[in-house]
């Protein structure tokens, strides 16, 4: 799961108009520890609350596919899923590790797994940005409903958690993207609310 060792791009929250285009798939463990359930559904929460004020397009949360789900022409499975985030990843510079990490399994000595194969372990709480449509592409495609593309590397803009492929490998972690956004949408409310704000006439003390 490594990446090249250019910079990164910019981080894909940061953009002044983050919001307008922008849809975040959550993916949540379907098994999590009693001891971080309440950590997992406030980030959760914090997401959905994001959606309500429009600081993000849409908001979609699921369950990880199971290891063994077969897949279908409406569900990736989870292998789907992380190779492209992997793509995205080596695209942008950035690392899943070690938040998403590759085993190999052993061939079972009594038979039952004839061959060795590989499993991924997927974060508790991963998330995927990712651009939506607008009404101007699908203008010509009226029997396609304006809203998320289906995940591929290029619709991406980013995946979380992530490591920066630079000297620090700093990782950024949901928590840190949910604030990150967070701030930025409680700045603009604060700069649209100056803006509404009649101008004082000449003179007006």
């Amino acid at each position: 799961m490594s990446a090249n060792n250019h910079t990164p791009a910019a981080f894909p929250f940061v953009e002044p108009e983050f919001g307008d285009d922008v849809c975040v798939d959550c993916y949540v463990r379907s098994a999590v520890p009693s001891a971080v359930t309440d950590q997992v559904d406030a980030l959760v929460d914090r997401l959905r609350t994001l959606d309500e004020r429009n600081a993000v397009d849409d908001v979609r949360v699921s369950r990880w596919p199971s290891q063994h789900a077969i897949a279908d022409a409406d569900r990736p499975t989870r292998d789907d899923l992380v190779e492209t985030f992997e793509r995205w990843a080596e695209r942008r510079g950035y690392s899943l590790e070690p938040a998403f990490r590759r085993r190999t399994i052993p061939a079972s000595p009594l038979g039952v797994e004839a061959d060795a194969r590989e499993q991924v372990r997927v974060p508790l709480v991963a998330l995927a940005i990712s651009e939506t449509e607008t009404a101007a592409e699908t203008e010509a495609e009226t029997d396609t409903a304006v809203g998320a593309k289906p995940l591929d590397a290029e619709s991406l803009r980013g995946v979380v958690p992530c490591t920066e492929r630079t000297d620090e490998e700093r990782t950024h972690t949901v928590d840190r993207w949910l604030t990150a956004v967070e701030t930025q949408s409680i700045g603009a409310s604060a700069r649209n609310s100056l803006a509404d704000q009649p101008m004082p006439l000449e003179g007006q003390r």
